[in-house]
């Protein structure tokens, strides 16, 4: 009861707050064609996004350049999500309903061979189509969110199907939570480097990779795919945290 008390309480004074804002005109109207992302800013976006970053691709020049500090701060959120779902579960006990052998595992709804052939088929697909995306983040509206998706999917499809035996392998919640942690490292890591070469926080052109090319465009590619493979990795890192989580406190055919 005390936890729905105290839920109850933050739903109230979230609500006040956003009735605050939204009555106090502290945010835009919906639609409002006098603000600032209406009025200036995707204009100046659209005009002057390959000039200013040399990325090719617009998303990727405002998420990866204009909106660096914000991608940073939602790949933390995605770290934060993973541990604090890890944080909040790790006083539950796994409900254990009785012990299994390799029978009823052959018997649960995600065995068969219709279902073992085709996953094993597709999960080198997801596989290769992850990394296809990571690479072509700069250029494509791909990048590490999705990569990192399309890994985390090949290793739950891996885990939840028991005849597999984890062919990818078996992390635990810890483990899963700690690469998470390191893509989050990666990223802020990557914008560190300018830093020692003259530049500014994630001012790619200024990487001390001089020695690799002496082009600027060239820099702020490695830069941007840098960042896309922190990002890939936290994702990935938090989503196979999720589900261990849950997997180790329940049982598969809950």
């Amino acid at each position: 009861m005390d936890k729905v008390k105290v839920i109850g309480v933050i739903v109230i004074i979230a609500g006040v707050i956003t009735a605050g804002f939204v009555m106090g005109d502290f945010l835009p109207a919906i639609g409002d064609i006098n603000s600032a992302p209406n009025g200036y800013l995707s204009v100046y976006y659209i005009t002057n996004a390959l000039h200013d970053t040399e990325a090719p691709n617009m998303v990727t020049a405002v998420l990866a350049d204009y909106r660096g500090f914000d991608t940073l701060f939602e790949t933390c959120v995605m770290f934060l999500a993973g541990v604090t779902t890890l944080m909040v579960l790790s006083s539950k006990r796994k409900v254990v309903k009785g012990k299994r052998n390799e029978h009823d595992l052959n018997g649960v709804s995600f065995g068969g061979t219709v279902l073992d052939t085709g996953f094993r088929i597709i999960i080198p697909v997801i596989v290769i189509y992850a990394f296809y995306v990571l690479s072509h983040g700069e250029i494509s509206l791909g990048g590490g969110f999705q990569a990192g998706a399309l890994l985390a999917i090949a290793y739950m499809i891996d885990r939840l199907i028991p005849s597999f035996q984890n062919s990818l392998g078996n992390f635990t919640e810890e483990a899963a939570a700690i690469i998470a942690g390191l893509g989050v490292f990666i990223y802020a890591f990557t914008g560190v480097l300018p830093m020692f070469n003259g530049g500014y926080f994630l001012e790619y052109d200024h990487l001390p990779f001089a020695f690799m090319t002496e082009e600027i465009v060239m820099l702020h590619s490695v830069g941007i795919f840098m960042i896309e493979a922190g990002v890939t990795v936290c994702v990935m890192g938090t989503i196979i945290n999720i589900l261990e989580v849950v997997l180790e406190r329940t049982e598969f055919d809950d």
